[in-house]
């Protein structure tokens, strides 16, 4: 049922205008928001899509994803700026179901205080790409946030996501080797494959703080990425991919 909407003060405005916002929202409804054509286009199959919110203007570009649900709502462009979490809305927008947490596989991201929202969306997105990493996150942002669904490219409903506090990161991660990535550690490109054997994670802290004292200290090894030009470091989440693809295809 397609319902035309002009007023960005209705209960179904508010209610994804907090899913946007409030991440404990979210948990509660087990839902989140995601934005974009290429990002709705690609939703793997068995995810619910609970309600779509399209710029009225852009309705015939759009129509092709009517039949996701049953709630469509042609908006107006101050609704559509109200249920985006981009400053320049794209146009498309919709209220989707979480897939359920399960329990973490014997591969493992650890992602230790990534705060930023591109470099937590370019993980999930590696994560997909690659298949077979479930992710732990440790006091990071909101892995549900618009931001973050967006930045890995629907990738969110593709992974299984954990996240969980310094305190729950212990119990999460017993009896997995964890290989932690420093600038200081042992060059990656030397460690033979045989190492990355039963449960494994992989762990990476933020570019502002690194990783905490903790994941260090319960580091199995410590890797780094060969860095011959001058630069201190690399983004998290281009060392964490290239690190990845380098266990899986690279070592001996």
């Amino acid at each position: 049922m397609k319902q035309l909407i002009s007023s960005a003060q209705g209960a179904g405005v508010k209610f994804v205008k907090q899913l946007i916002s409030d991440n404990s929202f979210r948990k509660r409804h087990n839902m989140t928001v995601a934005e974009g054509e290429r990002t709705l286009a690609d939703l793997p199959d068995g995810i619910q899509v609970a309600a779509l919110y399209v710029l009225k203007e852009k309705a015939d570009r759009f129509s092709r994803f009517f039949d996701m649900c049953e709630d469509v709502y042609l908006c107006t462009e101050n609704v559509m700026r109200a249920v985006s979490s981009e400053k320049t809305p794209c146009g498309i927008a919709a209220v989707v179901k979480l897939p359920p947490v399960k329990p973490l596989s014997d591969k493992l991201i650890l992602l230790d205080g990534i705060t930023d929202p591109g470099n937590l969306g370019t993980v999930i997105r590696t994560a997909a790409a690659l298949g077979g990493y479930d992710i732990l996150c440790v006091n990071c942002c909101s892995a549900t946030s618009p931001k973050v669904v967006r930045a890995s490219m629907g990738g969110i409903f593709r992974v299984n996501i954990a996240e969980t506090d310094e305190n729950g990161a212990e119990e999460y991660t017993r009896g997995y080797k964890i290989f932690a990535l420093d600038m200081h550690g042992e060059n990656v490109y030397n460690i033979r494959k045989s190492e990355f054997t039963g449960k494994y994670a992989v762990a990476v802290g933020s570019e502002a703080f690194g990783l905490s004292q903790t994941v260090r200290d319960r580091a199995y090894k410590t890797l780094s990425l060969p860095m011959p030009g001058d630069m201190e470091s690399l983004n998290a989440g281009v060392s964490l991919s290239v690190t990845l693809y380098t266990v899986e295809y690279a070592l001996k």
